[in-house]
């Protein structure tokens, strides 16, 4: 299988993948606004959120491995937190050059120019090392 095929390939199963999310969303028996309403979002970030598919907030998990920030263990401490990060990772519309830079140069801060969560994520680098990897 080539390379562009294979890339293919994942996105249609992604693809496939929010499609049934949407569906199982708007599903008979589901109350959209109640459910978006228990998540603190309103019902089209909910929407839009599930037609991300469950990779959507792929390049969070990138930035906080880049930044030494223990994923696990901010989804344990701070879930709140990590799942606003989440939520506006996965609406981001910079997916693609967030990949792309990460890709080239992991190292360069260019991406905290268009990365809404840059904040959140400096102010996490700058917090006590409790929630870095690598220590203890």
């Amino acid at each position: 299988m080539t390379n562009w095929t294979a890339e293919f390939a994942a996105w249609l199963r992604t693809m496939r993948a929010a499609r049934a999310s949407l569906r199982e969303l708007d599903g008979p028996g589901n109350d959209v606004e109640r459910i978006a309403r228990d998540l603190g979002l309103a019902p089209s970030e909910l929407r839009d959120i599930a037609a991300k598919g469950p990779g959507g907030a792929d390049q969070l998990e990138m930035r906080l491995e880049g930044l030494h920030l223990d994923a696990a263990a901010l989804r344990r401490e701070e879930p709140l937190m990590m799942r606003d990060l989440e939520r506006v990772c996965t609406t981001c519309g910079s997916k693609r050059r967030c990949v792309r830079d990460w890709l080239r140069f992991p190292d360069d801060a260019a991406w905290r120019g268009y990365c809404p969560n840059a904040t959140t994520l400096d102010a996490l680098e700058n917090a006590p090392p409790q929630r870095q990897t690598g220590t203890s």
